[in-house]
């Protein structure tokens, strides 16, 4: 079992991440159950947050390839090393691939690309007008995604837990905080 911490760019940003994709959750689920302008508020919020998140995984993953990175646990069965591995690499594609197409969605609905009073992101293309195809594979891709990302965290989450209470190995304790 190695006791060994992973680099503290790559702790505070996990945490910075997962209280974000909480919020987004309820953002997105939140701005699909109300009507309005209301909803619309939401939605705009739950666009900047997916674009700060976005941001957050560069440099996740900026630190991550440029860090040295703790063995994994000797003492875990092949089967589940291969599983944490499959389960952060899907967490990893999806913290990607829904604010590419939440962005996507949102230049075609040709809505405000501020980012908090502060900043404007590009706008990386101009939708045809007469063709929606890939708006709609974009909503199909985000829809999915969200629904896939739920089920990881988790399962992440639990895994974590686990790990923790059952086995009391102290992994959050020891590789998290």
């Amino acid at each position: 079992m190695s006791g060994e911490r992973h680099p503290a760019c790559l702790r505070r940003l996990h945490w910075a991440v997962a209280a974000g994709v909480v919020v987004q959750l309820a953002l997105g689920w939140g701005s699909e159950a109300i009507d309005g302008d209301a909803g619309m508020r939401l939605l705009r919020i739950h666009f900047q947050l997916g674009m700060v998140l976005l941001t957050l995984m560069l440099l996740r993953l900026a630190c991550r390839l440029m860090r040295h990175m703790p063995p994994a646990d000797d003492g875990e069965p092949r089967w589940r090393r291969r599983a944490a591995y499959i389960v952060h690499a899907g967490l990893y594609l999806l913290l990607f691939l829904l604010p590419i197409s939440g962005y996507v969605i949102w230049v075609w609905m040709e809505a405000p690309l501020d980012l908090l009073g502060v900043l404007r992101v590009p706008r990386l293309f101009v939708p045809p007008a007469d063709d929606e195809a890939w708006r709609a594979i974009a909503w199909y891709v985000h829809f999915a995604c969200v629904w896939l990302l739920s089920a990881l965290v988790a399962l992440h989450a639990a895994a974590a837990l686990w790990h923790q209470w059952v086995r009391r190995d102290g992994l959050i304790s020891r590789r998290m905080l």
